[in-house]
């Protein structure tokens, strides 16, 4: 697989996780844990959050299709 193509699928994952954590992240509670959670810096945090979530996410994917690629070649 050509470095392009690497690169295309890492970015593809990234935002793909990071969709998917913002998509979980909607059905916390936030006024529970932010005094105010429609303020701009409530709204960047989740954003952070769905970022860092999402990043951990498509490590994990990514690792997992690398390793069984490995073990069919």
């Amino acid at each position: 697989m050509s470095f392009r193509v690497q690169g295309a699928v890492t970015i593809g994952g990234l935002l793909v996780g990071t969709l998917l954590a913002w998509y979980a992240l909607g059905a916390v509670r936030w006024d529970v844990f932010l005094k105010n959670p429609e303020s701009p810096p409530a709204s960047l945090f989740r954003l952070l959050l769905a970022i860092l979530i999402g990043t951990g996410i498509a490590g994990f994917v990514i690792q997992y299709v690398t390793g069984a690629s490995m073990m069919r070649s």
